[in-house]
């Protein structure tokens, strides 16, 4: 059965100012009951927990089924909607992205996390299978004893409150990192497994982009033929294995430009290309702009 996406509007967009309104204030939680979302976008990382009721998430082009137990993770800048209504519950977590530079040395030793906020929510409903994370009803109760501490400590003005949020969401993270490779420990079926191999390709991609990759490396730990695996990686990420290569080492660059004073050499070493004036080649094809440009355009505004 196909579901009509809801509304997409072009105004639509939640920016960072709008819910995060100090320095120390890096969370926002909430519950919305009987939810339903025309699709929009926003500047910082989102987690949606359904919490009652049954619904459709719509990613982009893609959609899934929505039930209880249920955790999406939607990135920044990536449409996103939901149908639900009467009896949908779904509680939202606002991350600012603060908070992720201020932990992204923590969140980076567990092998999951690029795998929860970048990977899937990229193929989320373009797989047979789904790959998000699922809660049974025990591990529902313990996370729920997690949002309840979140809404405790509310108040945007308070220092103490905000560092607690902070403490419950990183406690939060922790906990959903250990039970996605738990459940991932007992699926025995082929297909979900194949599935799971292409998604720890991606994650090697995010957490190796420095380096030199190969397509046949790639294609090697994805179990799959070298042009079995181009064909898969083009019909689920919609781009070729190199171009999303190049992607990933476009958005570090950007990070490095506007959040370090590197030489427009060194970030191309740190990001993987070959020499500054491929890099500069690379981000001027994606972004119409000189990464200088870059840099001083987005400085300036920022």
């Amino acid at each position: 059965m196909k579901y009509k996406k809801p509304k997409n509007k072009d105004h639509f967009y939640y920016y960072h100012n709008e819910f995060f309104h100090n320095y120390f204030d890096l969370i926002k939680a909430f519950n919305e009951k009987d939810y339903e979302s025309d699709m929009h976008m926003q500047e910082f990382y989102e987690i949606n927990i359904i919490t009652k009721g049954k619904g459709i998430h719509f990613i982009e082009d893609n959609y899934i089924e929505a039930k209880v137990g249920n955790i999406f993770i939607i990135p920044p800048n990536v449409t996103h909607g939901y149908i639900g209504g009467g009896g949908f519950d779904v509680f939202h977590i606002l991350i600012s992205d603060k908070f992720i530079q201020k932990n992204i040395n923590d969140l980076q030793q567990f092998p999951n996390f690029y795998t929860l906020f970048n990977i899937e929510p990229l193929i989320r409903g373009a797989t047979k299978t789904p790959l998000h994370l699922s809660l049974n009803e025990v591990q529902l109760l313990k996370i729920n004893e997690l949002l309840d501490k979140l809404i405790e400590f509310e108040d945007p003005n308070s220092q103490y409150s905000s560092i607690k949020r902070s403490n419950y969401t990183m406690i939060l993270l922790v906990y959903l990192f250990e039970i996605y490779n738990e459940n991932n420990n007992y699926i025995k079926n082929e297909e979900i497994k194949n599935d799971i191999s292409f998604m720890k390709v991606l994650s090697y991609i995010h957490e190796n982009f420095s380096k030199k990759i190969s397509i046949d490396e790639l294609s090697e730990m994805s179990i799959l033929s070298r042009s079995s695996f181009i064909k898969k990686f083009n019909k689920i990420c919609k781009m070729t294995p190199l171009q999303y290569i190049t992607k990933i080492r476009i958005e570090a660059s950007k990070n490095m430009l506007l959040n370090t004073n590197y030489s427009l050499s060194s970030i191309a070493n740190k990001t993987g290309f070959y020499d500054t004036s491929h890099f500069i080649h690379c981000f001027q094809k994606e972004t119409m702009l000189t990464p200088s440009q870059y840099r001083k355009e987005n400085i300036k505004t920022s």
